[in-house]
């Protein structure tokens, strides 16, 4: 015993010592470790953490708030035991974790300290520079910019994967945590956040407190972010208004910005109203309420907000030029110039700045300044051709005619529809005497104008257009246009008489005579109708690489057949729009040629060509993620045929993926209840073509989502749908399914089904299933060894074997990678 107490002894001694001889950079790199999450999506993602006491590690919950965590550090895996404290205000979490780490110090930070963020960005570990560049005063939070701000504003100081790292000061110790980046800087969690979290004594299970509405609640407004991201702000609102039930200040932000692009702006204002009543000095929110309010032509209101915005935050660009717009909106010319001046100063290459600041000299009778704005948005972007068509403006205005119709043709020759400098340049001609080309251009700008106008639905106006286009130049493209507009508000001799007018003037234009075949549809004049579309098909099967076109001439002239009662002519052009696949018209031409089989009496005919229009509707649905739309239309088909297992798949496939969306924002039973009717349509498919690899691949990736959504706390639920997702993927494995799609998803069934096993003390089985997952993602790298995700995925299996080192070097081949791809595009 005296021995072993020694040389425990003498260990903890050379431990010590060998801590001592660590620089502090080295200290801050072993205190810090890669956050590797399994999500239950089969998704995998990736943060950052750091010790702050010997067996505690901080990060932010938006890193851990769900699926399987994992801490790397340099050389050892830490596994999650506990969560010992978190503030659900502000992202933040401590968590205790099995082995020990050397802890960083804690300080208190200043503006203009220089700081170094620590993370892994990307999977890859990374010290980036930068300094303080301010504190919020109600909640401490950091703003971090680059070392040089503002000469250079460039990447942000902390970006995705560094998020829960810590932000050192130049003694290396922690003044913050990282958490999230803006448009104009990054911001960190002041360490004082920490005081109350490490005292707590608080230990509950991870997957306990993930199942936490206020953590919840991070995952809602993660999903609804996402959608943000993507445009679909009908299901962002969704999941933000499901986070918001745990109000912060963020998710307001968010939901105000969902509101704004939606065109709801008083909305957007009462968010962002609410994210300001939580923290009085959010700039950002300040900002986008201005935004807010010039969209809504509160002008005086947008100033105030953006004023706020900047006594907050005085580098903030965007705030400075977009209140220049509204100053400009409400005649202050000279405090619209001051302010893209600001713009200016503070990103010199802002080739809009320029343009911006041009237009106000402009306004205020500046046009050799004018000038110079412009040639130098100009220089910083070639192709700016509104630049090229204002410096035209100032031209002109200087009584440089000749320069100005140089520039108003430049932006012609960038945009070819640009409306305003057609009438420009025709000014500028006009003013040198060009009387007839000045008239040509007039007639280019009305037409443009007409254009727009018609696509907004003004079509009164857009005639009025066309027609003072018509006096200037009377051409073939006005005429069909004022047609178009004419037979939208249901004028229908008067576009015949246009669309006619097109053809006199262009005896080739197909599509007058497709109009002019359509008019007369509309008119139930079928004979006149059918020689038109007759016409534009003759024409087009001439023409190469007019095949949508086509398309829908044979629809059409399938349609007036089938008016005129000559079935069997109707069912073939039907058939040719059908062979030529054009997605607009492949569905309505299978379902126009069911109503022709039908009244020929061939009912079995029909039933076929009716369940295939349904079909490529439903897939075009799918493919949209319109879900419940495909489900209809699969339920229309197997209502005709219900031996078809493609479509079962399919609506299994559509079930699937609303069951995740429910999912997503929190409707679990709704899931578990859609992810259970997909399965069994897969089940059904599976009866009908029991050597179809797809649906065994498709109800393994059901069955793992319902597993993911059982109760918590239901162990063997889980593990009985783990299980079963893993047969089905062995056997579309064995039937040479997309093999490099499913050993990764059979890998990560593995991961969830060990670490399940793991949460019940089942050590040594959980082994095993990291093991094979392993294998499964090293098969798929050997399929596909560029797809990054298959790179992460053997980090995780390798980081819940406790293996660091191999687990560290599979995220920086992800991160690389990634990077190779993005260098590709």
């Amino acid at each position: 015993m005296t021995y072993n107490r020694k040389f425990l002894f003498s260990l903890l001694a050379l431990g010590f010592l060998l801590s001592c001889t660590q620089t502090p950079e080295q200290r801050a790199e072993n205190a810090t470790v890669l956050i590797v999450v399994g999500n239950t999506d089969s998704r995998i993602g990736t943060g950052s953490g750091f010790f702050v006491e010997r067996d505690k590690i901080a990060t932010n919950i938006h890193v851990v708030d769900s699926g399987m965590v994992f801490a790397v550090g340099r050389k050892k895996v830490y596994n999650i035991e506990a969560v010992t404290g978190y503030d659900s205000d502000r992202d933040l979490v401590v968590l205790k974790v099995s082995g020990k780490g050397t802890p960083l110090e804690l300080s208190e930070g200043q503006i203009d300290d220089p700081i170094y963020v620590v993370g892994y960005p990307g999977g890859g570990y990374k010290v980036t520079k930068g300094k303080v560049h301010g504190i919020r005063e109600s909640d401490g939070q950091l703003r971090l910019v680059p070392p040089d701000f503002p000469a250079n504003r460039g990447d942000s100081v902390t970006v995705s994967g560094n998020s829960g790292g810590p932000v050192l000061n130049n003694k290396w110790q922690v003044i913050g945590i990282a958490v999230s980046s803006t448009e104009t800087f990054s911001c960190a969690i002041a360490s004082s956040a920490f005081n109350d979290l490490l005292d707590s004594s608080n230990k509950e299970k991870l997957a306990d407190w993930q199942k936490k509405d206020p953590i919840r609640s991070y995952v809602y407004a993660a999903w609804g972010r996402e959608k943000l991201k993507n445009g679909n702000y009908e299901l962002a609102i969704k999941g933000l208004n499901r986070a918001a039930l745990y109000p912060r200040a963020t998710v307001y932000n968010d939901l105000g910005t969902a509101k704004t692009e939606s065109e709801e702006h008083q909305e957007a204002i009462k968010y962002f109203s609410k994210a300001i009543g939580l923290i009085p000095d959010y700039a950002g929110a300040y900002k986008n309420r201005g935004n807010a309010k010039l969209k809504s032509k509160n002008h005086a209101g947008a100033i105030q907000d953006y004023n706020k915005t900047l006594e907050l935050n005085p580098d903030y660009a965007d705030a400075y030029n977009n209140r220049g717009v509204a100053k400009l909106k409400n005649g202050d010319y000279e405090g619209a110039i001051q302010d893209y001046t600001q713009v200016i100063k503070l990103k010199k290459d802002d080739a809009g700045a320029y343009n911006n600041r041009g237009f106000a000299k402009i306004k205020s009778e500046d046009y050799t300044g004018a000038i110079q704005d412009y040639t130098k948005a100009i220089e910083l972007k070639k192709d700016y051709a509104m630049a090229y068509n204002r410096r035209g403006v100032a031209k002109r205005e200087s009584g440089d005619h000749e320069g100005a119709i140089q520039d108003y043709t430049k932006a012609i020759e960038l945009k070819k529809d640009y409306a305003a400098a057609y009438y420009n340049r025709g000014n500028a001609k006009k003013a040198r005497g060009k009387v007839r080309d000045a008239e040509l251009d007039h007639a280019r700008f009305y037409y443009y104008w007409g254009k727009t106008n018609s696509n907004r639905g003004n079509y009164q106006e857009a005639i009025k257009n066309f027609d003072k286009s018509i006096e200037f130049n009377s051409d073939y493209a006005t005429y069909y246009a004022r047609g178009e507009a004419k037979r939208a508000i249901k004028k229908h001799e008067e576009a015949i008489h246009d669309y006619t007018e097109a053809i006199n003037r262009k005896p080739d234009y197909t599509e007058a005579y497709y109009d002019l075949g359509r008019t007369h549809l509309d008119l139930d004049k079928y004979t006149k109708a059918r020689d038109y579309f007759i016409k534009v098909c003759t024409i087009l099967e001439e023409t190469i690489n007019r095949k949508p076109d086509l398309a829908e001439a044979y629809y059409y002239l399938g349609i007036t057949l089938h008016r005129l009662d000559k079935y069997k002519e109707a069912v073939d052009r039907f058939s040719n729009a059908i062979r030529l696949k054009e997605p607009v018209i492949y569905a309505k031409a299978y379902k126009a040629r069911g109503h022709v089989q039908e009244d020929l009496g061939n009912e079995a005919e029909a039933k076929v060509d009716y369940a295939m229009a349904h079909c490529a509707w439903g897939r075009e649905a799918l493919k949209r993620a319109e879900y419940s739309e495909a489900i209809k239309h699969f339920n229309a088909i197997l209502e005709l045929d219900p031996e078809r297992a493609h479509v079962r798949d399919a609506r299994g496939t559509a079930k699937m993926e609303l069951g995740r969306s429910k999912a997503a924002l929190g409707d679990l039973e709704s899931a578990q209840n859609l992810y259970q009717e997909a399965i069994e349509d897969y089940d059904k498919a599976i009866d009908l073509e029991s050597e179809n690899s797809r649906f065994y691949h498709n109800r393994g990736l059901t069955k793992l989502l319902r597993g993911a959504v059982s109760n918590h706390n239901d162990y063997n639920g889980r593990i009985e749908d783990y299980q079963a997702a893993i047969e089905d993927l062995t056997e579309a494995i064995k039937r040479k399914s997309n093999l490099a799609a499913v050993h990764p998803l059979r890998g990560m069934a593995r991961c969830l089904l060990g670490y399940t096993k793991a949460n019940q003390g089942r050590s040594k089985e959980a082994r095993g299933q990291y093991k094979e997952a392993l294998k499964d993602f090293k098969e798929a790298i050997n399929l596909d060894p560029n797809n990054a995700s298959y790179h992460e995925g053997l980090g995780l299996a390798n980081a819940a074997l406790g293996k660091a080192k191999a687990t560290l070097e599979a995220f920086e081949e992800a991160k690389k990678r990634k990077e190779e791809t993005e260098k590709g595009k």
